[in-house]
């Protein structure tokens, strides 16, 4: 049993790469525009309207103490990824 499942997990990660490799059977999708030329044309600038500078200016003069804001809690956050990659080794040190 312990083969099978080492033969199981072995295969499993040996065609993980493969399906980002993989492609459609029917022909290729025609370009839709010059893509060196997108990356040419800058964008527009931004321009912020003196009513927005105004309204943050009254904002930030109403609350002056957040001004005074400093961070320092520290936490350590375990995302889906991490959860799955030690469930994962659990699980051979189990099996095995």
């Amino acid at each position: 049993m312990k083969r099978f499942a080492m033969a199981a997990l072995l295969a499993a990660f040996a065609c993980a790469p493969s399906v980002g490799w993989a492609e459609t059977a029917g022909a290729r999708s025609t370009v839709v525009g010059d893509p060196i030329a997108r990356r040419r044309a800058a964008p527009a600038p931004v321009d912020s309207s003196r009513g927005e500078a105004a309204d943050y200016a009254a904002r930030e003069a109403a609350a002056p103490a957040l001004g005074q804001f400093e961070g320092g809690a520290a936490s350590i956050y375990i995302g889906g990824s991490a959860v799955g990659v030690l469930l994962l080794v659990l699980l051979i040190v189990i099996i095995l």
